[in-house]
Formats: C-alpha cells, structure tokens, sequence
C-alpha cells in the first residue's frame, strides 16, 4: 500500500526542513512517495526542494506559478501513484511514527477509505483534536457525531487516492478544506478516526486562517450552506443546532467585517437584525 504524501510550498524556508525531515523519518509499511510542489515561492523554498529531491529518490518536486493552496494539492494529485494519499503543510509537521501507525490501521481495515488521526495545536489557548479509533460505516454518521465541521482540515486524514477521481480542490478558495470534504463525504466512504499518531498544526500569523477576509467569511459560510444541504442537517438533528449555530456565528462575522447579510433563513436575518440594534 504505496502512501503519497504531498506538501505545498509557499514562503516556507524556515520551516521546510523541519516539515520534510519529520515526513521521511516515518516508517511507512508499504512505500511512501513524497511530492513537493513549489507554488511560486519567491524565496528560497524552490532550490531547498530541488535539493532534497537530490538527496532522496522518494521525493519528487513539481515547480509552477503561484496560483493558491488548493491548486497546489491539485498538482500533487494529478501525478500521485500511490494507493493512499495524504496532505502536508510545509509549516507543519509530524509527530515520530505517526504513519506506521496509521498504514498499520489501514492495513488491519481495508475497507476504511478515509483515516483521520490526531491533531496538536502549537499556539496556547487553542484546543487539540482528540480522537478514539472507531469506523462510521455511514459518512453522515461519522459527520455528526464526531462534529466534523470543527475538524475538516485537510492535513490530519489519509484517503484512497481513488475518492479524488472525481474532484478536486477549489483554486483560490478560502475554506477548501471544508468544501473538499463533503464533496468527498458525498460518495459515502467508509471513515475512522485513530488515537495514534499526531499532526502538530504550527500557528502562522500570517497564514489564511489569521487573517480572514469579509471575501472569505462569505466563502466560508457558503460552503457551510452547502454542507448543510448535503448531510441535510436539521437544527433539531443529532448535534444539528451546533452547527446552525456555527452558521449564525460566521453569519455575524460578515456582518461586523462588510455589512452584508447573507439572507438563508430567517433565524439568521432576525439574529443579523437584533445585532444591528444592539450595536446602534
């Protein structure tokens, strides 16, 4: 069971080593292919990929024109061969055999097409992603009870290479990570969640999630519309309320950043309504 991993590289040359060093110290059962994608860096970031490539048969570096993170993903899918892939981002890294683990769980469980692990927040006051192992034969199911809308980076889960057959990541799009999930949750995979292994998400002041856009906010609140048509979530629905209630919270945001009221329901446009009293 051949794992590709890719990681996009933007204006990443203090942290690259530490990201890709962590990567190829895994003991992955099976093979592991490595695939750098150098998204129009303007530092030093695309000769320290060409130099690892150098030095490790396993890594393979593709070089094109800053085009966004989701285009980034999209190139390593394009030439990935492995049977699992999985995405890096090169500010993060991992925790010591966390993909022997997991390839181990995969291995165990053939049926399981999306494996999600644990996830380590470097920045102080914000909280790590706890997990159990268990599989959710159902992936509605696996959506509610695990409160996957909180959780749906892209970094943290191994997939069947074959659920992106049929799609791929937004270019230029906030939140793709969300929109990308659902689209794959869509084709009602098998999912589990492992205890075991680690993903430790570096905070970056200067990243996307920092430093959101009213562009974004909407983005972020139209993919979560259409997460919710698609797990047709009801508010009176097994933790339903918790997400409708993330929904009026961003509905909120967009409003303090541009004034604009996304109109969706009419809970939403009398919430909108008593903020714009209680802040008159």
């Amino acid at each position: 069971m051949l794992l590709t991993v890719i990681i996009p590289v933007y204006k990443t040359e203090q942290t690259l080593d530490r990201c890709i060093e962590s990567v190829l110290s895994q003991d992955v059962p099976g093979g592991m292919e490595v695939i750098l994608v150098d998204d129009g860096s303007p530092d030093n970031c695309p000769a320290l990929c060409d130099a690892w490539a150098e030095c490790d048969s396993r890594i393979r570096v593709v070089h094109q024109q800053n085009r966004g993170l989701g285009a980034a993903r999209n190139a390593g899918l394009n030439i990935a061969t492995g049977d699992y892939v999985t995405f890096i981002d090169s500010d993060d890294y991992l925790a010591a055999d966390t993909f022997q683990h997991l390839m181990q769980r995969l291995e165990e469980q053939p049926d399981v097409d999306i494996l999600e692990y644990e996830l380590k927040q470097t920045k102080e006051g914000e909280n790590d992603l706890t997990l159990t192992d268990k599989v959710y034969p159902d992936a509605r199911q696996y959506w509610l009870q695990t409160r996957a809308w909180w959780h749906s980076y892209a970094c943290n889960k191994i997939y069947r290479r074959k659920l992106f057959d049929v799609v791929r990541y937004a270019d230029d799009r906030f939140c793709e990570d969300m929109l990308m999930l659902v689209q794959l949750l869509e084709q009602q995979p098998v999912v589990a969640t492992a205890h075991l292994g680690a993903y430790v998400y570096v905070w970056n002041d200067n990243g996307l999630t920092a430093n959101a856009t009213a562009k974004k906010i909407r983005e972020l609140l139209e993919t979560q519309i259409y997460a919710k048509q698609v797990m047709r979530m009801s508010i009176f629905s097994q933790n339903g309320l918790d997400f409708y209630r993330t929904m009026m919270y961003r509905q909120i945001d967009l409003y303090k950043a541009s004034g604009e009221v996304l109109l969706q329901w009419p809970l939403v446009r009398l919430l909108c309504w008593l903020h714009q009293k209680i802040r008159g």
